[in-house]
């Protein structure tokens, strides 16, 4: 029996018989491909073609500071033709089908936009569901994992894959895939787990506090009779953080946490209600509940966090040797096979780091990890400037955590970060200013994605305050990141996107293109940044010698918007205008906007912008 590894390169018995000197007939075929692909530029060798790739060594493209549009695989594009093309929000037979084919078909629509790559959720072979628990769904979203390397059919085809990394490469966008290293998709037996390539032990998975138990009996969950978790122990907070309540949750408790002001850690956990008469546990008020990152106490329950499930998802061991080692073959298979250039990690803190650093460096390629914490400390540690890396890059969760609320204010919630871009710039501070992270231009940044509500809902469809938080994703330093649909304000968290017409003229399309079109003819990717001003209402930023001018006033603002800052002189032969405006040049030192749009202003020459005016005066 082969491992999967290895489907690539075995050589059967009968060929090696077909010998040329010390050659193989393989080894002549993969000459001659190669020799027809360079001369006549021909990409048809099938298997030998994918097997050559492999053979060598892929140089990945930076993908530090670029342009990421982020989509969800099975509800983008160009489903089954006999399905049609109606929308797909709640499918009744579970997926939606969006192919990776029609990613590959809608790319002019995204370069169009001015993005320089994209993130696609994970399309390996799926538990595709429903899940024998009755609770859990299906596996379309691709976070459920049963063969490892084979690509799910309702996807399409490795060549599918193949191609889609070939033609962004085309195009010199980048290519950022979605990993799961943390689980599986859901297990409640042994034969569940005898179908999991190449996991098929129950060695390789997570038992803690298993006792005398079978494995069926502890991974039974609601499955098969079962009661409901734990077993299996769960991972997932704020359940890693304290004990099951009389609800069988966490509902009605607080957990643990540093109260602050100097007082110590709660050495034996108090819950909210445990005591009589009830008293309130240790901890902020408004962090009731918590999560992963949220204990400033070092090591508290870490290992239950790592060791535990998320629900009936099998937690992968990384202690096993042959786990650690199966996942590292199969991440640098992933990248030389499909010349990915970036990863983007699921569930990053819920995985040792000892594990993480050495998957770091053996696939070479950075990786973006989604570590969603508030806490600075805990966040950094898993992108540390100093010594190996744990992971190189970061999904800006920390700054996400306040910019959302800063620009929206409720429902988006932190404490004290609603409609106070005060907040966002201490937060930029502290992030930026502390030289504390392996790359700035490897952090994430994004408003919204695919496990919260849309940014159009965060911001009960206002679309001043839209255009301002898009405007601070597009240029905060690191990479820019939108979240499918947002270019046409989705207020579902993930529809399809194949009914929408594909308009490359509606309004957010144009702003998001303007946007990158100022951030590629400025050359911003890797510009410093400044927070050159700030009050809550009020903020100014500078990438390189680009100014951003935002602010959080609603629709419902009557005037426009004054910013006391004054720019520098413009060069010579040179006027300072916006760029998201008519380009007329500005009149005064400090800007004073007649709307609550924000503004980016850029310096251009005068001729350029006398030629504006005049087209616009006519």
């Amino acid at each position: 029996w082969l491992q999967p590894r290895n489907r690539f390169t075995a050589v059967s018995n009968t060929a090696r018989r077909h010998r040329v000197g010390t050659m193989t007939w393989r080894s002549v075929a993969l000459l001659l491909c190669t020799f027809t692909a360079v001369v006549f530029a021909s990409d048809d060798c099938g298997l030998l073609q994918v097997e050559r790739k492999t053979l060598e060594k892929y140089q990945p493209r930076d993908i530090r500071g670029k342009s990421l549009y982020f989509i969800v695989v099975d509800y983008f594009a160009d489903p089954p033709e006999q399905q049609g093309l109606g929308s797909c929000n709640n499918p009744a037979y579970g997926w939606c089908n969006g192919t990776i084919n029609g990613i590959t078909n809608h790319l002019d629509y995204i370069q169009g936009m001015g993005f320089e790559g994209i993130w696609i959720t994970p399309v390996l072979k799926q538990f595709h569901g429903p899940d024998p628990d009755g609770r859990s769904g299906y596996g379309k979203y691709g976070y459920w994992a049963y063969d490892w390397y084979e690509i799910d059919e309702s996807y399409g085809t490795k060549n599918d894959l193949k191609k889609l990394s070939d033609e962004l490469h085309k195009r010199g966008m980048v290519f950022v895939y979605d990993i799961v290293l943390n689980h599986c998709g859901p297990v409640h037996s042994v034969a569940d787990v005898q179908k999991i390539v190449p996991f098929n032990k129950p060695e390789y998975f997570h038992q803690r506090g298993i006792g005398n138990m079978s494995f069926d009996e502890y991974a039974k969950g609601y499955a098969y009779g079962g009661k409901g978790y734990p077993p299996p122990v769960q991972g997932l907070g704020p359940g890693a953080m304290c004990n099951p309540g009389p609800d069988g949750g966490c509902g009605n408790y607080k957990c643990p946490v540093d109260p602050g002001f100097g007082q110590p850690c709660p050495s034996v956990p108090v819950y909210w209600g445990d005591l009589d008469p009830p008293q309130e546990a240790p901890g902020p008020r408004d962090i009731p509940m918590c999560g992963v990152g949220d204990l400033v106490c070092a090591g508290y329950n870490e290992e239950q966090t790592i060791e535990g499930w998320f629900y009936d998802l099998g937690d992968l061991n990384h202690t096993n040797p042959f786990v650690h080692d199966e996942l590292i073959r199969w991440g640098k298979h992933m990248v030389q096979t499909y010349d990915i250039d970036g990863f983007r990690l699921d569930t990053a803190p819920y995985i040792r780091k000892d594990f993480l650093a050495d998957f770091q460096e053996a696939v070479g390629i950075p990786i973006l990890g989604e570590v969603t914490a508030s806490n600075w400390t805990f966040f950094k540690d898993y992108a540390p400037k100093e010594g190996k890396p744990v992971l190189k890059g970061l999904l800006n969760f920390y700054a996400q955590n306040i910019a959302t609320p800063a620009f929206c204010g409720p429902p988006a919630f932190f404490p004290g970060a609603d409609l106070n871009l005060t907040m966002l710039a201490e937060t930029v501070d502290v992030e930026y200013g502390s030289g504390s992270v392996w790359d700035e231009d490897l952090l994430g940044n994004f408003v919204d994605n695919h496990d919260m509500q849309r940014l159009a809902l965060y911001c009960k469809s206002d679309m001043s305050r839209m255009l301002n938080a898009i405007t601070w994703t597009m240029f905060a330093k690191g990479l820019p990141i939108i979240y499918y649909g947002t270019e046409l304000f989705f207020t579902e968290v993930h529809p399809s996107m194949w009914n929408t017409g594909w308009s490359t003229h509606s309004p957010g399309y144009r702003f998001i293109k303007a946007l990158n079109g100022v951030r590629s003819e400025f050359n911003v990717r890797l510009e410093t940044m400044e927070v050159v001003y700030a009050d809550e209402n009020r903020f100014v930023l500078k990438r390189g010698d680009v100014w951003i001018y935002l602010n959080n006033f609603g629709d419902d603002h009557k005037s426009g918007v004054d910013y006391p800052v004054d720019l520098p002189k413009a060069k010579l032969g040179y006027a300072w205008v916006d760029a998201l405006s008519d380009d007329a040049p500005l009149t005064a030192a400090q800007l004073s906007t007649a709307t609550t749009k924000p503004a980016v202003v850029v310096q251009r020459k005068l001729e350029d912008v006398d030629s504006t005016v005049e087209t616009v005066q006519k």
